[in-house]
């Protein structure tokens, strides 16, 4: 770019692969979904005797090889997750003979109820009425015989079962319901309570260790010494319990080959018996969910990078008028160094922040004490006002200087003015990206029944709040990327476009590394005595929370180059990303 104009076709071409692409991955994932035609999907909503809302999926083979009524599974996810989380479990447990109902917990998905830990029974109670209505109405589906199978929180859940006037048969619960107590209430675990249970963990699960794992299975046996991958007691009886360890940490449990595996080989055992399970099912190791798995990254990546082809062909077909200010930062570039030393101390310190304002965060908010009724809002809205006032200082401290843009000779009044009028500008440019991600989900949502990542969500009674939520949040973000685009700016010229796609791609790996390197010392710092063998407790539950937040400061870094570079315009590429980061946590983190 810098100065020179590119051609039309390519921003064109881009935008019409990239739609491609995005429409092959949710048949795809419409596909595997289904187990490639094996099994058939619904969503449900039922209204329980209180008042209370439970959504859910119901996965059931349209072919079976089990006579008599199938055996029901409820699958229950972990917090800031979904019933997608689960898909791996849902249609793989289908594919053989079962009917499974997958939930989403009050204040997750697409529940209109919120979630807090004051309630918690009542979460476990929905989950539970969502399986028993399933149970009662479906005459395919065995009337009492089920089994429940819960990650991280949901695991927590799972054990709960055990209160329920219905108990289950079987009990899978990864990565979580460790421990004697859970949201304030007693997680029963002894020699016959739960029946048939399985303890599965990842070797690295940031919040449950093997060790644990371990000691519960003692609980669970009686036993002084025990071992993985070690069948005690009866399935008979209901008194078998058995540990599975897997190479994977505490995200990747869900989709695990091994922990799968296992879990459905547990449930075949269980609910339906050895003979059944060795002669007319399905390998428990023959897997379809791969494939779903594959099809949600290239959905949420394909339609997150058609945003800037999108913003490209947007700009160029606005009057001039219509554009947000231009200026270029004209100041001389830095040396790699310096701009390297600086980065690296302004993303430590953003680094730490983050961590400890994420506790600080999460403390207030279970507590009751929230800023925005959604899961990371009081962390991020903090985080956002005080690293807008550190940027602001450490871009003079540490860089000598303060990056060059429109409006800086001009008095106080005339530079609010000319914000207001850039941020109106911006706006517009931003209108066309909030028609595509709605439309989009709008799509897969009503034509496939794929919630589609990273897009606002399009159904629930929550999707109007969840709307509310973006706009505050994407308000209370616009310091936060504010001053990240004056930092970039500062250390690498985002402003100054580029020349061809070598500096482009350059410059890509230039401004990660600026705004990632500090960062990931912070969360290596804390990953580096874990994976020693120290036990840090709830510090790595946030750690595990920075990861998927570096992944999107990441990709907000490469935005702001590529806004920034075109519209030679700070604002304009924050506004683009407080949008985004704030579209995406309303629309997937819980309500609280």
């Amino acid at each position: 770019m810098g100065g020179r104009k590119l051609p039309r076709e390519p921003r064109y071409i881009a935008l019409f692969i990239l739609s491609v692409v995005l429409a092959s991955a949710i048949y795809m994932g419409w596909s595997a979904e289904r187990a490639l035609g094996e099994v058939a999907v619904g969503d449900f909503q039922i209204v329980r005797a209180n008042g209370r809302t439970v959504d859910f999926s119901v996965f059931k083979p349209r072919t079976q090889t089990y006579s008599g009524p199938l055996p029901a599974v409820l699958t229950i996810h972990g917090i800031s997750a979904s019933r997608d989380a689960m898909l791996p479990f849902n249609t793989e447990l289908a594919r053989r003979n079962f009917t499974v109902v997958s939930v989403d917990l009050a204040g997750h998905g697409v529940s209109s109820e919120t979630f807090s830990f004051s309630t918690f029974l009542e979460v476990a109670k929905d989950a539970y009425e969502a399986v028993r209505y399933v149970q009662l109405s479906d005459p395919g589906t065995s009337n009492f015989t089920y089994g429940v199978l819960g990650h991280s929180l949901g695991a927590g859940v799972a054990l709960l079962m055990q209160a329920m006037p219905v108990q289950p048969n079987a009990t899978v619960i990864i990565g979580g319901g460790i421990g004697e107590n859970f949201g304030g209430l007693s997680l029963p675990l002894n020699q016959t309570h739960p029946q048939n249970l399985m303890i599965a963990c990842g070797l690295y699960d940031e919040l449950v260790s093997p060790a644990s794992a371990i000691e519960s299975l003692k609980t669970a046996t009686g036993l002084s010494d025990v071992n993985e991958n070690t069948t005690y007691g009866s399935f008979l009886n209901g008194t078998a319990r058995k540990l599975v360890l897997s190479n994977t940490d505490h995200l990747f449990e869900m989709s695990d080959p091994v922990i799968v595996t296992q879990s459905v080989d547990w449930m075949g055992r269980s609910l339906q018996g050895v003979h059944q399970l060795e002669q007319h099912t399905l390998s428990p190791s023959s897997h379809i969910y791969q494939y779903a798995t594959i099809a949600v990254a290239i959905q949420s990546s394909s339609v997150l990078l058609a945003v800037l082809p999108l913003f490209l062909i947007t700009y160029s077909i606005l009057p001039l008028k219509l554009r947000p200010t231009r200026a270029q930062n004209d100041l001389p570039e830095l040396s790699t160094r310096r701009s390297l030393e600086s980065s690296f101390l302004i993303g430590v310190f953003a680094g730490v922040l983050f961590l400890s304002i994420m506790l600080m965060g999460l403390m207030l908010e279970f507590a009751g004490l929230a800023l925005i009724p959604v899961s990371f809002g009081t962390t991020l809205t903090l985080y956002s006002i005080i690293m807008y006032f550190v940027v602001g200082f450490s871009v003079r401290w540490l860089l000598g200087r303060k990056p060059e843009h429109a409006g800086d000779d001009a008095g106080s009044d005339d530079r609010r003015k000319l914000a207001l009028h850039d941020l109106s500008r911006s706006l517009v440019l931003l209108i066309p990206v909030i028609v595509w991600l709605f439309l989009w989900s709008w799509l897969s949502s009503s034509l496939a029944g794929i919630r589609l990542a990273a897009t606002p969500q399009t159904t629930g009674a929550a999707s109007l709040e969840r709307a509310a939520y973006t706009g505050v949040l994407t308000l209370t973000l616009l310091p936060l990327f504010y001053a990240d685009a004056v930092w970039l700016d500062g250390v690498a010229k985002v402003t100054s476009g580029w020349s061809s796609l070598f500096s482009l791609s350059k410059k890509c790996v230039g401004v990660i590394v600026y705004r990632l390197a500090g960062f990931g010392i912070v969360v290596g710092l804390l990953y580096i005595p874990f994976l020693a063998g120290a036990q840090l407790g709830f510090i790595m539950f946030v750690a595990l929370l920075m990861l998927p937040f570096a992944v999107l400061f990441g990709f907000s870094a490469l935005v702001t180059l590529w806004v920034g570079g075109l519209t030679k315009n700070l604002l304009a590429a924050a506004l683009l990303n407080a949008f985004l980061l704030a579209m995406i946590v309303a629309s997937t983190f819980e309500i609280i």
